[in-house]
């Protein structure tokens, strides 16, 4: 059944961006240079979500490249903790992409309403995530590099959902074995990476461990990391060693060790001392689950909180 509508006209934007096929109902994102709505596919007799390149972009070969690039990664990618891309194409000189409609909300919008999420649910998350990006790390060579609540939904049922592919990274070799490396800072510094910050060192996994724990520690705590930094002080203390975040237990005291110790393994500065991997990411929840907490290391110095850094055993 086909939903109702709204029979006054929507607004001035969203008259310029009528696009045939396409019923547009609410506007339910805006970037720096796209727009999402929620729309009523004629065709397909279905809710979609629909990412709309802004019209200043869409003279930029450039721009409409990367947005197509970011549907092409989206429409390969099949996971359930994925939004998934149906179809790229072009109405009215407007640029767009359909996407799977999460009917549900972002934890950003979670985190205003409450102030945080419980300890259960943030393994729940970090588990979620960490399914979708492992498929995505090991069969796609794909970093997010964009994690943040912002671009983490959860749907009616209870399902995560990873969105926002627009800023990713594919991990390609060249002839010489280097891959490319981007040529600016990419990211949102209260979770951006020490190495996106640097810009010079090749992207991998532990890029998006790191902003995953800046995340859940948020999450958890109510708090980003340097709550009292600007956008250029963040990203700074991300990489220096010398500016420590606060335990989250002085922050939360419910917050189990395991879990406090998760989250300094994901967000130790140097991703060599980084736990390595999803799976050790996903192995590591079961564990704080099931109430365990970790031997600490005896090197000082590697930890981006105030913690022993926690391995297991």
């Amino acid at each position: 059944m086909t939903p109702q509508f709204p029979t006054e006209s929507l607004t001035t934007r969203s008259l310029i961006l009528r696009i045939p096929g396409l019923k547009l109902i609410e506007k339910i994102g805006e970037g720096g240079m796209s727009t999402v709505w929620k729309a009523w596919d004629v065709a397909g007799q279905r809710l979609v979500a629909v990412k709309i390149l802004n019209r200043e972009f869409s003279a930029s070969g450039e721009d409409v490249r990367a947005f197509r690039e970011e549907e092409r990664l989206m429409e390969e990618i099949h996971h359930p903790n994925i939004v998934e891309a149906y179809d790229f194409n072009n109405g009215n000189g407007n640029w767009f992409f359909m996407m799977e409609y999460v009917d549900g909300y972002t934890f950003a919008s979670l985190l205003q309403r409450h102030g945080c999420v419980a300890e259960p649910d943030c393994i729940l998350i970090c588990e979620s995530v960490a399914a979708a990006l492992d498929y995505a790390w090991n069969d796609h060579g794909l970093v997010h590099c964009d994690i943040k609540p912002e671009n983490i939904m959860i749907n009616s049922q209870g399902v995560v959902k990873l969105t926002d592919l627009g800023i990713s990274h594919r991990f390609e070799f060249r002839e010489n074995g280097r891959q490319d490396v981007p040529d600016h800072v990419t990211g949102t510094p209260a979770y951006i990476s020490p190495e996106q910050v640097y810009g010079d060192v090749e992207l991998d996994c532990r890029t998006d461990i790191y902003s995953l724990g800046a995340t859940l520690y948020h999450l958890a705590t109510g708090r980003v990391l340097f709550p009292s930094l600007g956008a250029d002080d963040s990203m700074r203390a991300q990489c220096d060693d010398g500016t420590q975040a606060s335990d989250p237990r002085e922050i939360k005291p419910e917050i189990s060790e395991g879990f406090a110790q998760l989250l300094e393994a994901m967000l130790v500065k140097n991703r060599d001392d980084r736990i390595q991997s999803w799976k050790d990411v996903f192995e590591m929840c079961k564990l704080v689950e099931r109430g365990a907490a970790f031997k600490p290391r005896e090197t000082e110095g590697v930890s981006s909180i105030r913690l022993a850094y926690g391995t297991r055993g």
